[in-house]
């Protein structure tokens, strides 16, 4: 009667796990929703080298230009388009 309740923890134990997957995929598509609703979009990463990028981002409809370097982020401009 033991191998019974034996056989019992095992199927409990494989029902729990196999509800992980379906967790986690849940949360990955709810993460990413509100990660497409933030003001602020990275649209285009360029490394120039080994420890500097350029990065295209877009904060509430307008477009800049941002350097990045172990130093730190700098502005360099807003993108204008005429028309």
């Amino acid at each position: 009667m033991e191998w019974f309740y034996y056989l019992q923890s095992i199927g409990i134990l494989l029902l729990i796990l196999s509800l992980f997957p379906i967790a986690l995929h849940f949360y990955k598509k709810y993460t990413v929703k509100n990660m497409s609703e933030s003001p602020i979009k990275v649209l285009a990463v360029k490394p120039i080298s080994y420890k500097a990028q350029i990065l295209l981002i877009e904060v509430e409809g307008k477009k800049f230009l941002v350097g990045y370097s172990d130093k730190g982020f700098n502005l360099l401009g807003e993108i204008k388009h005429d028309g």
